[in-house]
C-alpha cells in the first residue's frame, strides 16, 4: 500500500482533471505527451441481508453454492467494502509506438489485501499479461451490484498474448494464447486409474466484434487441450474441449439498453462466472478416461433510465445455465438453474451512486432437489 500512497502523492500533486488524477509530461513525441499517468478508482461499500445465509461472506449470490432439499435457513446480515478499486494506467511514446500499461486491483481475498484483476501491457497490435479473456465481452454486463452476475456471464481474467489482427471504424478481430486451468479433479469412487495432471497446452481464443452508434455484437470461441493421466502406466491423454459465446448491446430509445448473451460448449465451465474452482470441466467415465461436462445458457439484461437527467435508473436481468454430468450422480453434478435481478440506481452527483438491489436463484440437481436463495443490498458507491 506504500507504493499506492506514493503515486497518489506524485499524481495528486502534478495536474489533475475532473474525476481522475492525471499527470502529462511536458515533452512531446508526436504530437503527445511522452509520459502520461492517470490513478482513478472507487470506493465500494455494500450492505447485504441474505435470507438463507448460506453464503454472506461472498459479495455475490453464487448459485452452485444454494443447497438443495430441507436445509435450516439462517439468515444473515454482512457489510462489506473489499471491492473497492484502485486503478493506474500510463502511456508512453516511443519509437516502436505507444506502450500503454493498465493495472488494477481490489480486496476481495480472506485477508482483505490488495490482489491484482488487471496487469496489462499493450504495445501496438499486442497484449500481454492478465485481463479479460479474448473469450469474454465486458460491454454485455449490465449495471448491478452484484459482484458475479449471471451464472454464464464469461468474466475469467487470465494471463495471455493477445493479437489485435485489426481494428476498422465498426469491426474488429483478435486472437489469444491464454493461461490453462485445471478445473477438474480425482473421484476415486468412480475411477482410479485417472487423475489429474498439470496442463502444457495454453487455451486458444478468437473474437469478432461490431459496433455502430452505441449498437455492439459480439462472436468469440476458444479451443481447450485438457491433459489427463493415467496412473498405471503414467501416460498422458488429452481431450478437447471447446465453447462459443455470442454477446450483444442494444440502444433503445433514449438512454435505454438491452443486454444478451448466449454461451453453449464443452469443458469451459472454468470460463463461467462462479463455477470456476468447481471442477466441472471433466469428470472420469469409469473406464481411463475423462467425459468434458457440457454447457449451455445466457441471459438477458435490460437497463432503463427514469429521467432524461440520468439520475435514476433501474436494470432487470434474467440468467439460465443447465451443466448435464451423465457419470456422477451426487448432488450438484447435475443442475439447471434460474438467477434473476431488479435493482434501482440513484445518481444525484457526478461520481456517486446508489442502489438497492433484489437478487434470487434457484437451482436443481440430479435427483431433482431444489434450493432457492435470495439476497437484498444496499449499495454506496464514489468515483474519482
Amino acid at each position: 500500500m506504500k507504493s499506492w500512497l506514493l503515486l497518489f502523492l506524485l499524481i495528486s500533486s502534478s495536474i489533475s482533471y475532473g474525476q481522475n488524477f492525471k499527470y502529462e509530461s511536458k515533452d512531446t513525441l508526436n504530437g503527445k505527451p511522452l509520459n502520461s499517468i492517470t490513478f482513478s478508482g472507487y470506493v465500494n461499500s455494500i450492505y447485504n441481508y441474505d435470507f438463507i445465509g448460506y453464503d454472506s461472506q461472498y459479495p455475490a449470490l453464487n448459485i452452485v453454492s444454494i443447497p438443495v432439499g430441507n436445509v435450516l435457513k439462517e439468515p444473515s446480515t454482512n457489510f462489506v467494502v473489499f471491492q473497492t478499486r484502485l486503478r493506474f494506467k500510463s502511456e508512453h511514446q516511443t519509437k516502436i509506438g505507444a506502450v500503454k500499461v493498465y493495472v488494477e486491483g481490489d480486496f476481495i481475498n480472506s485477508a482483505n489485501a490488495f490482489r491484482i484483476r488487471h496487469a496489462l501491457i499493450s504495445i501496438n497490435k499486442w497484449d500481454f499479461g492478465q485481463t479479460w479473456s479474448n473469450f469474454a465481452d465486458e460491454d454485455a454486463w449490465p449495471n448491478m451490484t452484484d459482484y458475479d452476475g449471471p451464472p454464464t456471464g464469461i468474466w475469467p481474467r487470465p494471463t495471455m498474448i493477445r493479437y489485435n489482427a485489426f481494428k476498422g471504424d465498426n469491426s474488429s478481430l483478435s486472437f489469444s494464447m491464454e493461461g490453462p486451468s485445471l478445473d477438474y479433479m480425482n473421484h476415486h469412487a468412480i475411477d482410479t486409474i485417472v487423475t489429474t495432471a498439470y496442463q502444457d497446452i495454453p487455451d486458444f481464443t478468437a473474437r469478432y466484434r461490431y459496433e455502430n452508434k452505441g449498437f455492439h455484437f459480439q462472436l468469440g470461441g476458444v479451443l481447450r487441450s485438457i491433459k489427463y493421466k493415467n496412473t498405471t502406466d503414467s501416460s498422458f491423454s488429452y481431450k478437447i474441449g471447446y465453447g462459443v459465446s455470442a454477446s450483444t448491446g442494444i440502444p433503445v430509445f433514449a438512454n435505454d439498453r438491452i443486454h444478451a448473451q448466449f454461451t453453449v460448449g464443452r469443458g469451459i465451465s472454468r470460463y463461467l462466472v462462479g463455477f470456476e474452482g468447481y471442477n466441472w470441466d471433466a469428470v472420469p467415465d469409469g473406464n481411463g478416461n475423462i467425459v468434458l461436462v457440457p454447457a449451455i445458457g445466457g441471459f438477458l439484461g435490460y437497463d432503463h433510465y427514469w429521467d432524461k437527467e440520468r439520475k435514476f435508473s433501474s436494470t432487470a436481468v434474467f440468467g439460465y445455465i443447465n451443466i448435464k454430468n451423465d457419470v456422477l450422480s451426487t448432488p450438484g453434478d447435475f443442475m439447471t438453474g434460474y438467477w434473476g435481478l431488479v435493482n434501482f440506481y440513484y445518481h444525484p452527483i457526478e461520481s456517486l451512486d446508489f442502489a438497492l438491489e433484489y437478487v434470487a436463484a434457484q437451482r436443481e440437481d440430479t435427483f431433482k432437489e431444489t434450493g432457492v436463495g435470495a439476497r437484498l443490498q444496499f449499495l454506496v458507491q464514489y468515483s474519482f
